[in-house]
């Protein structure tokens, strides 16, 4: 039986491209947002980065809410 030689290759990281950096950073802007925490908070949803992803792509449920609650003022 022949012996295989394998060769690892050390990975550093994922390389980022500039635009995936923008919206990494954008996301943890909206998580720290109050009103992002407080449309989480009606909706009864934790406020995870997925959740402030899913915020900066106006999707979901505490979107949906925030708006709401942007317009009614409250």
């Amino acid at each position: 039986m022949k012996k295989m030689n394998w060769k690892w290759d050390r990975v550093e990281g994922t390389p980022q491209d500039p635009d995936e950096r923008k919206r990494m950073e954008a996301n943890k802007a909206t998580f720290k947002s109050s009103l992002f925490v407080s449309a989480c908070t009606t909706a009864g949803i934790a406020p995870t980065e997925r959740q402030a992803s899913k915020w900066n792509l106006k999707k979901g449920i505490a979107y949906k809410i925030g708006i709401r609650q942007r317009m009614d003022g409250t």
